[in-house]
């Protein structure tokens, strides 16, 4: 390590297991883990254990689908028509670097040849909607283990990235906007969500804070701040329950 940098280990472990991991060759590959005290070097090994890890994250639904309260809307959203302009929009939103899925079809196949390929997808897309199916190989996904932080050898230090289909990825992204803007044309989205939101973010979201928190000490005022992270939201998140919710914001 070079006389010139300085890492205090002690108050900021996990500055010091990147400045390593960072230095660590052929990062592209998972090195030995560890499970229940055990060194795991053979792949095949690795991969189940991780697959006995990501199993353990999650929390099985308890089939109880709740009554969500509708709100009042001004439209329903009933159908979505998909023109080739949406589906350009989406493919040039593609990252280069993304790896491809369970059909071998790289994201910078599709951007390459996104004036070839966007008018038949965005008829594929139409076909497809109205029946509510999908080909078999965009409900497959290739998971990926990522390290997050912390020490590369522990399984809690990776989560699972799901590779899908490239196609799968454009259509999703025009139905997320589609969604999206019914639900601010309705006013359904909250004035303070700044996630997931057009223009918004965590520094929008700071600011803000940041306002009310300087206009209440001007004013002399107290105020309470509760901070609440919930672990693997994501990972924990019943998909039933999300569209019932869903359901009752988008029909009357």
């Amino acid at each position: 390590m070079p006389s010139s940098t300085h890492y205090n280990t002690h108050h900021d472990a996990g500055v010091f297991y990147r400045y390593v991991n960072d230095r660590i060759k052929n990062c592209s590959c998972i090195g030995a883990v560890m499970e229940n005290g055990d060194v795991i070097t053979d792949n095949l090994d690795k991969a189940n254990a991780f697959n006995s890890y990501f199993c353990t994250v999650g929390i099985s639904d308890n089939g109880v689908v709740p009554q969500c309260i509708g709100v009042k809307l001004g439209s329903i959203l009933d159908s979505v028509t998909i023109d080739e302009s949406d589906v350009l929009s989406s493919i040039s939103q593609l990252k280069n670097t993304l790896s491809a899925g369970p059909d071998n079809f790289p994201p910078l196949l599709f951007k390459k040849l996104k004036h070839c390929l966007s008018k038949p997808l965005a008829v594929l897309f139409n076909q497809l909607l109205p029946v509510g199916h999908v080909p078999y190989d965009w409900l497959k996904a290739i998971t990926v283990a990522v390290f997050k932080k912390g020490a590369a050898g522990q399984l809690c230090n990776y989560r699972p990235i799901s590779l899908t289909c490239v196609p799968s990825k454009i259509l999703e992204r025009v139905l997320v906007q589609a969604i999206h803007a019914y639900l601010c044309n309705n006013n359904i989205l909250h004035s303070s969500q700044h996630g997931f939101c057009k223009d918004c973010s965590t520094t929008t979201n700071l600011l803000e804070c940041f306002n009310d928190w300087t206009m209440t000490i001007l004013s002399k005022g107290q105020h309470v701040v509760v901070y609440v992270d919930f672990s693997k939201a994501f990972d924990v998140a019943s998909h039933p329950k999300l569209f019932a919710r869903l359901y009752s914001m988008t029909h009357c």
